[in-house]
């Protein structure tokens, strides 16, 4: 008589952890994948495959590559669950994360990926050693001038840095709608609101609202075309104007959506300063950010903060830190609302 073989109610041991020779290994060739994503976006790979399969003959003579070559990149983006290989076909077709790469995707990555592969960044964060001994940014010297003058000057990189932020705000915009009421406001004005994403979604969502952007000219057109599209032109005005200089007066809610962080703490009380004297008593401020948590924590944040230490001399704040910057513009910090997203809502009142 056969003997069964036995089986066990016993759950499976759980997978060891990576030993941390191996956790850190991947740390140090992490650049490498973020180079590789955005040489993908690039050269529109994603939007190439579409709802398509493609071989990678075909992606080759669509992205102008060479073919061997190409398939290399492929198969280390599949690993990384991008993209998927059909082995009967040889076809390869996009996950539901390498959906992310593709342009109109309303989630869509390529417009960071876009900004954060150009040979500027990776020259500013070569030299970041240089911005740690300094307290300076580093992509001026590759720019021959400060980031923000730089764009002015060059449509073509603007416009891809513009994309990004676009895209940023587009996640970013429903999350500060969900995480703050603005049914007792009648006006918003959003305070270098670039192409008006988050204006946008905060007028949809509140049909009684009126609102501006205050932008410098250079983003006039966009944001009033964007605007004007989205059927947003008769509740709307594109203000010109430069926010170090004055801010327009008399709004009921003042926003200041990823504006701060780009600043050291002077400039950012000026700009604080200058919200302060345009504000009613009534008036409220939301400061849209990521607020650090602090020490031994690991968050987001704590990389966007060295982002802007080499691109723009600017800086992620704590809570504290918020506090401390705003009592000096005679603002006080109400609350803090985290959103589902990286930036919180600080909303400010005058003091």
């Amino acid at each position: 008589m056969s003997q069964q073989p036995r089986t066990s109610s016993a759950p499976s041991p759980a997978p060891e952890a990576a030993p941390p020779t191996a956790v850190l290994t991947q740390m140090v060739y992490g650049f490498w994948v973020s180079r590789c994503l955005q040489i993908m976006a690039e050269l529109d790979i994603a939007d190439i495959i579409g709802d398509d399969p493609k071989t990678v003959e075909e992606l080759a003579q669509a992205s102008k590559t060479h073919a061997p070559s190409l398939r290399r990149l492929l198969r280390l983006v599949s690993g990384l669950g991008i993209l998927h290989r059909d082995d009967k076909t040889e076809r390869f077709r996009l996950t539901e994360m390498g959906q992310l790469l593709r342009k109109e995707n309303p989630d869509s990555v390529y417009g960071s990926l876009r900004a954060h592969g150009l040979l500027i960044s990776w020259q500013a964060w070569g030299d970041l050693s240089t911005a740690l001994k300094t307290g300076q940014p580093t992509i001026d010297k590759f720019m021959g001038m400060p980031f923000f003058d730089y764009l002015a000057k060059d449509r073509e990189v603007a416009e891809i840095f513009n994309t990004s932020m676009a895209a940023y705000q587009s996640l970013n915009a429903p999350a500060v709608v969900g995480a703050y009421d603005f049914s007792g406001a009648k006006s918003v004005v959003d305070v270098g609101g670039g192409t008006g994403t988050l204006l946008a979604r905060i007028l949809q969502a509140y049909p009684s609202i009126k609102g501006a952007i205050y932008e410098l000219p250079h983003v006039k057109h966009e944001a009033t075309a964007m605007l004007k599209e989205l059927g947003l032109g008769s509740r709307t005005e594109v203000l010109e104007g430069d926010f170090f200089q004055s801010v327009p007066p008399g709004y009921d809610i003042y926003i200041l959506s990823q504006i701060i962080h780009d600043w050291d703490d002077e400039r950012s009380l000026r700009i604080l300063s200058n919200i302060r004297a345009a504000m009613k008593p009534d008036s409220k401020l939301l400061i849209v950010e990521t607020v650090l948590p602090g020490d031994n924590i690991p968050h987001f944040g704590n990389l966007y903060d060295m982002a802007m230490l080499v691109v723009v001399g600017g800086r992620e704040r704590t809570g504290p830190e918020y506090t401390a910057l705003a009592e000096k513009a005679g603002l006080r910090v109400q609350r803090v609302l985290p959103t589902h997203m990286p930036p919180s809502v600080v909303e400010i009142v005058p003091i």
